[in-house]
């Protein structure tokens, strides 16, 4: 079983088999991100790929979930990711769902009849960051995509039968586009009515744009109580017919899940509780070690 370097997964996906498709990030541009920094963006070799599954399978017969990385496996084409979500579905006869990051350039790029197929192989699930739904927080965190992406490509998945878990960035406009952060992303993930939805907060880390852009002022983060408004407000806008909700990554300020709209007043009651005793404190710029903890 071969990994190349450090690797990443979803929280929900701590116990799931980990495969490797794609070593890197194609994009490995957004301002806020280090995760793939250190390597160089490839497509490992099929042939290799399938004989990690087979290796697998030996040792881990009964594996039932199986996260594809790296940062957007689909990358590496529709002939090649369908070929290996078709191998895991043969060594794995008690699979239940194949997942992986997306983004919205990997989706748009496919047919409706290709995302079909994927799905009939098992791949029902795409962790997508969308970050914002503003146009100029995407542009300033050169994210790659705009919110028209992001919105055409949740109606892509949802037709072919494909769940997407959408994340949504706290503090990404920082003080100068926190009102359009908030207001343009209620509308977006509105539109999108995703199946799942997690609150990070951005945290700025060492060796990005972004802690540059810190340093030299371009950029103002902000303090911990207007991150938990920016939540509090974002949650408040949301008409959502069937979302489950979580904010409960390392990098939030609290925890806090739900099922949305059922639990949306109670949640918004628990922050509306904590929001007097948070702190005019910025604490999402990391050093180099607690980096290392997100």
């Amino acid at each position: 079983m071969r990994l190349e370097g450090r690797i990443y997964r979803p929280p929900s996906e701590a116990r799931s088999l980990l495969i490797q498709l794609t070593v890197g990030c194609s994009h490995n541009r957004c301002s806020f991100c280090a995760m793939y920094r250190d390597k160089q963006y490839r497509i490992r070799p099929l042939a290799d790929v399938c004989a990690d599954v087979d290796w697998a399978a030996r040792a881990m017969p009964n594996v039932r979930r199986v996260f594809i990385c790296d940062g957007d496996a689909l990358s590496a084409g529709f002939e090649t990711f369908a070929a290996l979500c078709r191998h895991i579905g043969i060594r794995f006869p008690k699979l239940e769902r194949i997942s992986s990051y997306v983004n919205a350039r990997d989706i748009l790029r496919l047919s409706e009849e290709e995302l079909r197929a994927l799905r009939r192989l098992g791949f029902s699930l795409g962790y997508v960051g969308l970050e914002s739904g503003s146009f100029d927080v995407l542009r300033s965190i050169h994210k790659g995509a705009t919110p028209a992406d992001m919105i055409k490509m949740a109606a892509k998945a949802r037709d072919a039968g494909i769940a997407l878990s959408v994340i949504v960035l706290l503090g990404a406009g920082g003080r100068a586009l926190s009102g359009d952060h908030v207001r343009d992303t209620i509308e977006v993930v509105n539109t999108m009515q995703p199946a799942y939805l997690s609150f990070l907060t951005a945290m700025i880390v060492p060796a990005t744009p972004l802690m540059d852009d810190t340093q030299q002022g371009r950029f103002q983060p902000l303090t911990d109580r207007a991150i938990l408004r920016e939540a509090r407000d974002m949650l408040a806008g949301l008409t959502l017919t069937d979302t489950l909700f979580r904010m409960n990554h390392v990098s939030n300020l609290i925890a806090l899940g739900g099922r949305l709209p059922a639990d949306q007043a109670a949640l918004l009651q628990q922050l509306d509780a904590l929001l007097p005793m948070a702190q005019e404190t910025v604490s999402c710029v990391c050093t180099g070690a607690e980096a290392l903890m997100l």
